[in-house]
């Protein structure tokens, strides 16, 4: 959005230290200096090991503007610069500002394992009815939800967020800055639970979405989940539900098809994905419940869904020598790996199944357990298995009978020695191991 300085001062309650005129205009936002461009705003936010003001400089040699500061900084000629009381209140006091400007209908997604995907499927449904604005990439967290409102434009009418947690209050903190009226929580897992006392506290933590929802509003939960009517019982607004065997909308006479994805019906409407999975199936029929409230009819919104491809989500990319990567090394937890091992067990193939896999992090005490149920799964599924050796990953080998690879390059070597033409090789894991460099490779 492009944002006046007067109208910066006012929102963030700011004043002004010299470098440019009140009738100057802004348009691009940052929190990372290493992002900034030439004329952008850049926030020094104080975080807890970094302090934002000691990256003004690099900001400043990026080309900013403007600069939001908790106090005075050396600048070049004409860069500006606003003085706020809190940086962090200031950011989102800006995001506030553009959002009231624009009032988009705004869907919020949170949930322990397929945020990512449920953002796309909804923003395309609501594309047939709705100029939708989305999160882009991974920017779910504290500062990327407040970044995606100031791009909001007068000619948005829908705003999709993807909300992330690490910890408690989380959600809460993002629900009261963007205030939607739609809520989505994909499911419960174990994800970051090292940062939680309990899955119970997890998951009244994920609930912070559906509270804060208005009365007037509606929260759209995962029947087949245990926390279901706890979930249920936090929000005043509406709640609708979804699931296979339960919910207002269901995914009925699912199947995977062999050109890839699945078919499946919802209250009679046919649903064709090409996201592979049951997992997707019910990312789908999520969208679907939340586009059904926001006024697109359910063939209207099954049609977009049929369009929605997601990089890094078990997408199939053929290697040179002629097997299939399919890609999932976006990120990992104990349901999205038992989710993958279902999806490309399920297809119908004539070659054989491998896999390389990477240990999961962030789940606290539970991550013995957890990479030895994976691994467990993962032997009755895959022909091979090659595991990138870690702190976890040599349980996760253990149980599956894989074998530890010391690094991302040796993983390489291992599918180029064992992959035959026609063999699909699943690459997953944690973020942080960069397994989608495995994927780079091997299909460059």
């Amino acid at each position: 959005m492009r944002l006046t300085l007067l109208e910066i001062l006012g929102a963030t309650d700011g004043g002004q230290i010299g470098g440019t005129f009140v009738g100057n205009a802004f348009s691009t936002f940052h929190t990372d200096s290493r992002e900034v461009v030439d004329g952008g705003v850049f926030f020094a936010l104080k975080g807890a090991e970094m302090d934002g003001h000691a990256f003004v400089p690099d900001a400043i040699q990026r080309g900013a503007g403007l600069l939001i500061v908790e106090r005075r900084m050396e600048t070049l000629p004409g860069v500006g610069q606003v003085l706020v009381a809190n940086t962090w209140d200031a950011l989102y006091a800006l995001a506030r500002f553009a959002a009231d400007r624009v009032q988009p209908l705004v869907v919020a997604i949170t949930g322990s394992n397929g945020k990512t995907s449920t953002k796309e499927l909804v923003s395309a449904a609501l594309g047939r009815r709705y100029n939708v604005l989305h999160t882009s990439g991974n920017l779910n967290t504290e500062t990327g939800v407040p970044l995606t409102m100031l791009r909001l434009e007068p000619e948005h009418t829908a705003l999709v967020l993807e909300m992330g947690m690490q910890r408690p209050g989380d959600i809460g903190r993002l629900v009261a800055l963007a205030q939607p009226s739609i809520g989505i929580i994909t499911n419960i897992g174990i994800v970051h639970i090292e940062f939680f006392a309990s899955q119970d506290e997890l998951a009244a933590s994920k609930g912070e979405l559906v509270k804060g929802l208005p009365e007037s509003g509606l929260a759209v939960l995962n029947a087949d989940d245990k926390y279901f009517a706890e979930l249920s019982g936090m929000t005043p607004a509406g709640v609708t539900s979804f699931g296979f065997a339960k919910g207002d909308f269901r995914a009925e006479n699912y199947r995977a098809v062999p050109e890839g994805g699945s078919r499946f019906t919802v209250r009679g409407t046919d649903v064709r994905l090409v996201l592979e999975g049951r997992h997707q199936a019910l990312n789908g029929v999520a969208a679907l419940a939340a586009a059904d409230f926001a006024g697109v009819p359910l063939e209207i919104g099954a049609e977009a869904l049929s369009e929605v491809d997601v990089e890094h989500r078990l997408q199939e990319i053929k290697a040179p020598s002629g097997f299939i990567v399919v890609d999932d090394a976006y990120n990992a937890s104990p349901e999205s790996m038992l989710a993958a091992f279902a999806a490309v067990s399920e297809r119908p193939r004539s070659g054989r199944l491998l896999a390389v896999l990477g240990e999961m992090r962030e789940l606290g005490g539970l991550a013995e357990e957890s990479h030895r149920v994976v691994g467990l799964h993962a032997a009755k599924v895959f022909d091979a298995i090659c595991v990138i050796d870690g702190e976890r990953a040599r349980t996760l080998a253990e149980a599956s009978g894989a074998e530890t690879v010391p690094n991302l390059a040796e993983a390489v070597l291992w599918v180029r020695r064992n992959a035959l033409e026609g063999d699909r090789v699943l690459v997953k894991g944690s973020h942080g191991i960069r397994l989608d460099e495995v994927v780079r490779e091997l299909t460059r």
